[in-house]
């Protein structure tokens, strides 16, 4: 893996895709331990660690903190591929691993995540932070896959408001200048990943397709980042009081 190029990549655009960096063999072990971990752990989960589909159909729609309650997945968080490919992005300073979560975007799912900043409510400082997706399913435009905006990375934390999605709790109160930060969709193939800046601005459509789109997003900062952490604690705050009608992540 070339990880200098990802790197410049990743520093130029807010974002980068490596193709084929799981094994047609290692995303079937992925898939194995993610539906055993669904069958085993997910009616112990707390409040908070999963959410599920509108309408009662109980279809899981994003579950946190997995590698919490699997050692598999905590173990694939510290994977030396990722830990190396983060580390690339920020010389000089050790990956620090956060957790690790599913989206699952069900089949004809009409909601879509609005434009967001994920440093609007992590609060890394330097925003030396970066989000990591791994496809379990093919991901384009027609099924909702990620979509960058190219550059906006370098922008400020913009102002933000709950977006009244379950699963994303918060999106930009204005629309991005689409002009000066162009819009780029990561399309995937399982296996494939995709990391962006926590500063970039991205969202995701809604799944026109008749299969599930899922990936598995894991967040790292370097070791010199630091979280404001009154900033943060007022956030978890905010949280719990628009968490009790609609499910949030975090």
């Amino acid at each position: 893996m070339d990880y200098k190029a990802i790197a410049r990549e990743y520093h130029e655009n807010g974002f980068g895709v490596v193709s084929g960096f799981v094994s047609a063999e290692e995303l079937v072990v992925v898939d194995r331990q993610l539906r055993l971990y669904l069958q085993e752990a997910l009616s112990d989960l707390e409040p908070g660690e999963a959410y599920y589909e509108d309408g009662g159909s109980g279809a899981v729609r994003c579950v946190f903190r997995i590698n919490q309650r699997s050692d598999y997945f905590a173990s694939l968080m510290r994977d030396p591929r990722l830990i190396g490919l983060v580390e690339a992005l920020y010389p000089g300073a050790a990956a620090e691993a956060d957790g690790v979560m599913l989206i699952d975007k069900a089949p004809y799912a009409t909601y879509q995540f609005p434009y967001h900043q994920d440093n609007a409510y992590q609060f890394w400082n330097p925003a030396e932070a970066v989000a990591v997706t791994l496809a379990l399913d093919e991901a384009d435009d027609r099924n909702g896959t990620i979509v960058c905006l190219k550059g906006s990375h370098q922008a400020p934390i913009l102002p933000h408001q709950p977006s009244g999605v379950t699963g994303a709790s918060l999106g930009l109160v204005e629309k991005p200048d689409l002009t000066r930060y162009p819009e780029v969709s990561l399309a995937l193939k399982p296996g494939d990943l995709s990391v962006h800046h926590v500063n970039v601005i991205h969202r995701t459509g809604p799944n026109r397709t008749a299969d599930h789109r899922r990936n598995l997003g894991f967040a790292y900062h370097s070791s010199r980042a630091r979280r404001d952490r009154e900033a943060h604690a007022r956030y978890q705050k905010h949280l719990g009081r628009i968490n009790t009608s609609i499910g949030q992540d975090d």
